[in-house]
């Protein structure tokens, strides 16, 4: 009776854990505008945490530390800003030359392989029976927004962004505070500095993973322009620039990046060359994930590839870009976190142990 008692509490803490994922999963879906920038806030935060440390070591007063940490993100927010806005830029512009070269690629195929051309006219016949392929390439393409969709998205904008700023500062401004909150509501008696101190340690060691992951990112960036220089491609610099970016978003940033060298080898070279750039692109990624970025955060700061894939696929496809990159630093954090937290539960353990054989070995002796 009891066992069967067990399994219908079992099942039933089972089903209530499964409906508040759902729950949370549908409120940060509909709270994007609050719950995006204020994650996006605390990963920056946690980032930027220990140039605020610095500061406030050299003299400044904590708000002031604070406050230049803030200018320091909107400093950097705007430098990555105006480095993408060439990129996007010539990409729209070079849009109808790029699907030219690769209509003219795919047609020079399609000549080489004249023996699956039946096969072809067999498909297209069954697919589009009226056999109008070529009505799509006449003005169907996507409108361009406007003036009133810019004037009716200023206000959402406008709102994150505040929300972004202050979320950023406060926290920058009280982290230590929150820590401490943290620690004297859901740790054991006795324990709560300590597991202040955890805290602050799991940051540490998300920011040191962020800034080695940085510096990575710009020697890669480096030598993708190196790269770009010597096979003759036009704006290496952008492109050099575009994955010391692309390269935050793990997995789905190096392979639309890939693309995009690959459709611009199309529409810059002719014949077999045009796939260099891609080619040599690919292959210094290679040699970035498998030996550099793994020698760089070592061991102790490596997480499961799948963990790594899952959660930035739910990122993206929970909130978008800022999904993508707030992904890594959050799942790097509750990872820390758990595995702190996880020491001091330990550690109460032991102690708890020894408190009650004490008495036991007293009374033998």
């Amino acid at each position: 009776m009891s066992t069967a008692s067990d399994r219908l509490e079992t099942s039933a803490r089972i089903a209530t854990i499964v409906m508040g994922v759902i729950l949370l999963v549908g409120a940060m879906s509909l709270a994007q505008s609050v719950f995006a920038p204020t994650l996006l806030a605390l990963v920056i935060g946690i980032v930027l945490s220990p140039v605020s440390d610095l500061l406030e070591r050299i003299g400044l007063p904590g708000y002031i530390a604070a406050l230049a940490s803030f200018f320091l993100a909107l400093l950097l927010i705007f430098t990555l800003a105006a480095l993408l806005l060439p990129v996007v830029q010539k990409t729209v512009d070079a849009w109808p030359a790029i699907m030219g070269e690769l209509r003219a690629f795919l047609l020079r195929w399609q000549s080489v392989l004249q023996g699956l051309e039946s096969a072809q006219e067999r498909i297209n016949d069954v697919l589009s029976p009226e056999g109008n392929g070529n009505g799509d390439t006449e003005g169907g393409g996507m409108a361009m927004p406007g003036t009133a969709d810019a004037l009716f998205l200023a206000p959402a904008v406008a709102g994150q962004t505040i929300t972004f700023a202050g979320v950023l500062f406060f926290f920058l401004l009280t982290r230590r505070r929150i820590y401490g909150w943290c620690a004297q509501h859901i740790s054991a008696k006795g324990a709560e500095t300590e597991l202040a101190r955890r805290l602050l340690n799991a940051e540490r060691r998300v920011a040191r993973y962020f800034v080695t992951i940085t510096v990575v990112n710009l020697g890669f960036g480096l030598a993708v322009t190196a790269a770009m220089i010597a096979v003759g491609m036009p704006n290496p610099y952008i492109w050099g620039a575009a994955t010391t970016l692309m390269n935050f978003v793990l997995y789905l940033g190096p392979a639309l990046l890939w693309v995009a060298l690959l459709l611009a080898g199309l529409v810059v070279f002719d014949g077999a060359y045009s796939l260099v750039p891609a080619l040599v692109y690919i292959c210094l990624n290679m040699i970035e994930a498998q030996f550099v970025t793994p020698t760089a955060i070592g061991r102790s700061l490596a997480v499961n590839p799948l963990v790594v894939f899952l959660s930035l696929v739910f990122f993206l496809w929970l909130w978008g870009p800022i999904g993508g990159f707030i992904a890594i630093p959050l799942v790097l954090w509750i990872l820390t976190l758990a595995k702190e937290f996880g020491g001091v539960q330990r550690e109460i353990r032991e102690e708890l142990d020894r408190a009650r054989t004490a008495p036991a070995a007293e009374e033998a002796s």
